[in-house]
């Protein structure tokens, strides 16, 4: 018989016992938990990586000052030479990405995503200034999407995929050998996946910037940036949550070390 009293109860015998009100965190992952579990859209860890990547201010803090620069080069090139385009799309992109930092420290909020992407934004405009050429303000990023994706392909070919060391570290799990073999396939299919995002996008950035199209950059940076990055994460996430299905992508072990 239970109490009026939440989160307590009585046993028979009169002993009286206090349930845990706190939440079992395992069930992202399918760690096996007294109470089944149900995901919600407030999942701690999914709210964690979605954190990380910076969800809609990573949007925009990412996307914003190359299309303003895209923008400016495209009006203002339409009626003065291309050097002064150039130079007025850089300064209206440099302006854009201080204005983000300056609102982002006024409300303080993070500053992560806003300081990275106003360093990448130097980079970008130091490289169209000195090439003397639009198109070139997007070579860095198609430079780091390359890299990307060769070292997530890298780490898969030496065994060490490293979607499986950011699952790793997230979860507290100290090693891959506590983890089912369907757990390590799907680790090691998620890395390969992830390779290939960041070789579509460099793939395609570089397709546009051979035909010398600075708008339509500005455009498929902000469509195949951000908003691509999350959507593999979430993807990446339910697969790691398939794969962890009761049955279990970790092993439980007697705390002796035998499984």
């Amino acid at each position: 018989m239970c109490s009026s009293e939440s989160g307590t109860g009585i046993r028979p015998g009169g002993r009286r016992v206090r349930r845990s009100t706190i939440p079992a965190i395992g069930g992202l992952f399918g760690v096996a938990e007294p109470t089944p579990h149900h995901p919600t859209p407030h999942d701690p860890l999914r709210a964690r990586v979605l954190a990380v990547l910076g969800g809609g201010r990573g949007i925009l803090d990412g996307g914003l000052p190359p299309l303003v620069f895209a923008v400016v080069n495209a009006v203002v090139g339409a009626s003065a030479p291309r050097a002064t385009a150039l130079a007025m799309a850089s300064a209206a992109a440099s302006v854009t990405g201080g204005g983000i930092v300056a609102v982002r420290l006024v409300r303080r909020q993070p500053l992560r995503q806003a300081l990275g992407g106003l360093a990448g934004l130097a980079i970008a405009v130091a490289f169209a200034l000195q090439a003397g050429e639009a198109r070139d303000f997007f070579l860095p990023a198609i430079y780091v999407d390359a890299t990307y994706a060769i070292v997530f392909l890298g780490s898969v070919l030496i065994g060490r995929p490293l979607v499986g060391i950011a699952y790793g570290l997230l979860v507290d799990r100290r090693g891959p050998g506590a983890w089912t073999t369907p757990l390590r396939r799907t680790l090691t299919t998620a890395t390969i996946g992830w390779s290939v995002v960041f070789g579509v996008r460099a793939g395609g950035q570089t397709v546009l910037y051979l035909a010398d199209q600075p708008g339509l950059l500005a455009a498929g940076k902000l469509v195949l940036g951000w908003p691509l990055t999350i959507l593999a994460a979430l993807v990446t996430l339910a697969a790691i949550r398939a794969a962890t299905a009761p049955s279990g992508g970790i092993q439980v072990t007697d705390g002796t070390g035998a499984a």
